[in-house]
């Protein structure tokens, strides 16, 4: 579906978790680089709903994800992670509902 709706994006650029989903569909992770894919798409909304300048916007909301990236053992293996169930309670709590 994802393809369908994106005809044209480059492949090599595309998270492979951005396509694929989990086992049960409902797990609230997604990699860094995941949520970094959407962070203009994001931060343009929220800047737009804001009446924010979507620059300053961006760097707040990806200062978000990098204080929120885990990986595991510490970071010492795999690919950082982000909760977005975590980091949309904390854009809320910062910027309050969006529209």
């Amino acid at each position: 579906m994802w393809r369908q709706d994106h005809p044209d994006a480059d492949l090599q650029d595309v998270p492979g978790d951005l396509v694929t989903t989990s086992g049960s569909g409902l797990d609230p992770h997604i990699t860094l680089q995941n949520a970094e894919y959407q962070l203009d798409r994001v931060s343009a909304k929220w800047a737009s709903d804001l009446k924010r300048d979507p620059a300053t916007l961006k760097t707040e909301i990806d200062q978000i994800l990098q204080n929120d990236a885990s990986a595991a053992f510490g970071g010492l293996a795999g690919e950082k992670i982000i909760n977005v169930l975590q980091v949309n309670l904390e854009l809320k709590q910062k910027y309050g509902s969006p529209s």
